[in-house]
């Protein structure tokens, strides 16, 4: 082994970053998180932690294998696929087939990477549907910039605009979030180290949705399913707030109790990357970002704050 490769084994061990509760799907509400916004779900208060079981089991125990939902892979049943507690087939979203949509990603703790979305039109909520089939509908950017979408630095919401395909339709389609981080350091496929290469942590959520033509679509939740009441988080409020959706239930996630920079500490505080990390282009900004964060994240080995 090489000085150089080495090194870069080294900071492999020494620098990755393993932390759990990292971002939700929003919108469409994923079967984690669709309690939150009114529907009568099953309550699930780690619905921001489907990180495949964590990075080291992920890695270590599975080889790199991941429920597509998010659960751990040797689990039986996982808790949000077909036959798991959350996988309820409560359909949240109806859409039209070729419709650029917005979807939503609350990122709780930032660690840089791209997210991307699939869809299975999968027909049957008590049939599990697989990343093959998932596989077969990778869901463009609007934008036209390719199937990834690359996230800043920031927390907080991340809105990313998607098309259906054309010719679509489904009364069941699973919408597939998956977040591939970027802040471990690794060896890269020319042989050389750098943040962002090799194994990294990974997360993912599934939505229920149905997608109709353009004449039969109504683009509304049936009046039996929506939620007779707004769900809250424990120990937080939200209002109620308007949706471009019409009738669809809910809730303002700007509420004053909700994850954010801590002005106040930002003023008086100053925090930058350290170590290896300082020569990395941004890492001062996540720094920021991240350690005046409520709640904060803040790894020693990436970050200090005077």
């Amino acid at each position: 082994m090489t000085p150089k490769v080495l090194f870069s084994f080294i900071l492999i061990i020494s620098l990755a970053i393993l932390v759990k509760g990292h971002g939700r799907l929003t919108e469409p509400p994923s079967r984690a998180s669709a309690w939150r916004y009114g529907f009568q779900t099953p309550i699930d208060y780690q619905d921001n932690e489907g990180f495949c079981g964590g990075f080291n089991h992920q890695y270590s125990e599975n080889e790199g294998r991941c429920g597509i939902c998010g659960d751990a892979w040797e689990l039986d049943p996982r808790q949000h696929e077909a036959g798991g507690l959350y996988a309820t087939g409560t359909i949240v979203r109806e859409y039209s087939a070729g419709e650029v949509i917005t979807v939503n990603v609350e990122v709780t703790a930032n660690h840089l990477g791209h997210f991307e979305f699939k869809l299975c039109p999968n027909n049957n909520i008590h049939q599990k549907a697989t990343q093959e089939c998932l596989d077969q509908y990778p869901l463009e950017l609007a934008d036209g910039s390719g199937y990834n979408h690359w996230i800043d630095s920031n927390t907080g919401d991340h809105p990313v605009e998607l098309i259906l395909p054309k010719g679509l339709t489904c009364t069941q389609c699973i919408l597939q979030w998956r977040y591939e981080a970027g802040n471990n350091w690794g060896i890269c496929e020319d042989g050389t180290g750098a943040l962002g290469c090799g194994p990294q942590e990974e997360f993912r959520a599934c939505s229920d949705i149905a997608i109709f033509n353009n004449s039969t679509g109504t683009n509304e939740i049936p009046s039996s399913k929506q939620p007779k009441k707004i769900s809250k988080h424990p120990g937080r409020r939200h209002n109620q707030h308007r949706h471009h959706h019409g009738s669809r239930p809910h809730v303002d996630n700007k509420d004053s109790t909700k994850s954010h920079v801590n002005t106040k500490e930002s003023t008086e505080k100053k925090c930058s990357a350290v170590g290896i990390w300082s020569r990395v282009p941004g890492m001062d900004t996540w720094c920021k970002n991240n350690c005046l964060h409520t709640p904060s994240f803040c790894p020693k080995s990436h970050c200090a704050c005077h």
